[in-house]
């Protein structure tokens, strides 16, 4: 009786710590993450309904997963481009401030609209405020803007050191 309770407790503690591990990452390193799982489990599923007679419906699962885990060994960016820009905007610059970085503190500052001496404070005002009105929900912004703010949200306050 205590070893069904044990091994489900451990299940369950694995099962929040890969949720929690999960939660840290990167959204790019997530995104790449989920295609992984979902595209293996698609060729899966794809591939033993295909063996239980089912192709009809398991080939065109399988296709998908493929499809997933082929798109995870191109770099994980869709043909279009995830932001819009070129596949090669998420390599960025690196050495500006510590962090790798597609846009420079100028270009940050400029897109925020906050000058050199801006505190924590005035960032995070300045990045809340273009997000109220930048945010995809809005209507009137886009996922790539609302991304490009909050990087440049995020090297600001790296270069502050938070």
């Amino acid at each position: 009786m205590i070893a069904p309770i044990a091994l489900g407790t451990l299940a369950l503690l694995a099962l929040l710590g890969a949720a929690w591990w999960f939660s840290r990452q990167k959204t790019a390193k997530a995104a790449r993450l989920v295609r992984m799982l979902l595209g293996g489990g698609a060729l899966l599923a794809g591939a033993i309904i295909s063996l239980r007679g089912g192709i009809i419906l398991g080939g065109p699962i399988g296709l998908f997963g493929l499809g997933m885990l082929g798109e995870v060994l191109r770099g994980g960016r869709p043909a279009s481009g995830r932001d819009g820009q070129s596949g090669a905007s998420g390599q960025g610059r690196s050495g500006r401030s510590g962090m790798t970085s597609g846009m420079s503190l100028a270009e940050a500052r400029e897109i925020l609209g906050v000058d050199e001496n801006a505190d924590r404070e005035a960032i995070r005002d300045a990045h809340r405020r273009l997000m109220k009105k930048l945010h995809p929900d809005t209507g009137e912004g886009s996922a790539a803007l609302a991304r490009q703010v909050q990087e440049a949200r995020d090297l600001l306050l790296h270069h502050l050191g938070s």
